[in-house]
């Protein structure tokens, strides 16, 4: 009986490893619907198929990458049978807007004679507010170019630069206008301080020839009282 039962045992180990080393192949497959996607509509799915081969176990994982970030990450099959083709669930990751990356690997417990079909890899951008914002801002630019070359309008940032500096630089009769103002804001000055030099010098001329005056009448008074002086004193002897 014990003989019987390590016989039996011995025959499936044997019959285990046999299937274990059969020729076969299997593939994976990302589906998904696009590869833009607005944030609330993105869905995926993973399935993997025989191509050849007998039935066997599979083992299937996923991750979505972010600037080689994992942001999800999915195991929907464990050593799960399979005899011609498996799809996982529905997937709805939410994911932030930007752009990503899907890598789906499955593995066999079989002879895979092809692993190069064992993974797929898929990118896919997630859309969001400010990018369609941007995408809308640089439509109307583009638009507003093509009217403005029709019209004959087209200008460049630096001639546009240079019509504006134009524009501020004075003109010559500005230029003129500004010299004759000044020259005539100086003259006045001049005219000014000359009228106020004068103005001060003035009573001191007045005031030098009224001592002039005064010293001549004061001179010619003492003469006539000396002569008179004299007079009297030969008047007298």
């Amino acid at each position: 009986m014990k003989s019987l039962a390590i016989a039996v045992a011995f025959a499936m180990l044997l019959s285990c490893r046999v299937f274990a080393q059969q020729a076969c192949d299997y593939k994976v497959e990302i589906l998904a619907d696009g590869s833009e996607f607005e944030k609330e509509d993105f869905k995926w799915r993973m399935k993997a198929t025989k191509l050849d081969g007998p039935p066997t176990n599979i083992t299937g994982t996923a991750e979505i990458k972010s600037d080689g970030k994992t942001a999800k990450s999915y195991k929907p099959w464990n050593s799960a049978p399979i005899s011609r083709q498996k799809t996982s669930n529905e997937y709805t990751p939410n994911l932030k807007p930007g752009s990503y990356e899907i890598i789906a690997e499955v593995s066999v417990q079989c002879d895979d004679g092809d692993k190069g079909n064992n993974k797929d890899i898929k990118e896919i951008k997630i859309k969001g507010k400010n990018e369609e914002t941007k995408a809308k801002k640089s439509k109307s630019e583009n638009q507003e170019a093509v009217n403005n070359k029709i019209n004959g309008k087209e200008q460049t940032p630096t001639s546009q630069n240079a019509i504006t500096t134009k524009s501020k630089q004075p003109t010559a009769r500005e230029e003129t206008d500004n010299v004759i103002q000044l020259n005539n804001k100086n003259n006045q000055k001049s005219h000014q301080l000359q009228a106020t030099t004068y103005a001060i010098k003035q009573p001191e001329v007045v005031y030098k020839s009224s001592n002039e005056k005064a010293k001549g009448m004061i001179m010619a008074f003492l003469l006539t009282l000396s002569v008179l002086l004299n007079i009297i004193l030969i008047w007298k002897r």
